[in-house]
């Protein structure tokens, strides 16, 4: 069994508005700044990114760590809720810290759900690292 508390660093990559680390455990974890607001232009570059490391077999699995007020505009929702911005990904764990965040997620949520993509929210963090950790390969 995997213990879900402990993880090493492999990579760290800074952007703009957030830190991309690559763990041994195969989680790529993104934290994102405080007070930020996602914009299109941050999503599309994230996107090509990981891009960049997928290897075109096993499909990332992403934790997403939001910061205090991240906000998310409606341009980079809408290119994160799209099937082609999402097919390197075998799924991705929100954990939700706020009520916006829970409204912001749930929607992506709805319209991930109808293009078959793996997202899911959690209030804490061990409980999305062990979903992550659980989820098949297709």
């Amino acid at each position: 069994m995997v213990d879900i508390r402990k993880y090493t660093v492999l990579e760290s990559y800074r952007h703009r508005i957030a830190t991309i680390e690559f763990w041994d455990n195969g989680i790529i974890c993104i934290k994102l700044d405080d007070n930020e607001v996602i914009q299109l232009e941050d999503s599309r570059n994230q996107y090509e990114f990981l891009l960049s490391k997928f290897d075109g077999i096993n499909k990332h699995r992403v934790l997403v760590e939001p910061g205090r007020y991240t906000e998310i505009s409606k341009e980079a929702r809408e290119f994160s809720s799209k099937l082609d911005s999402n097919a390197m990904t075998l799924g991705s764990a929100v954990i939700v810290q706020t009520l916006a965040h829970r409204i912001i997620i749930n929607f992506i949520i709805n319209f991930t759900r109808q293009a078959n993509m793996r997202m899911k929210m959690f209030d804490n963090k061990e409980k999305a690292i062990e979903w992550l950790l659980n989820l098949k390969q297709e």
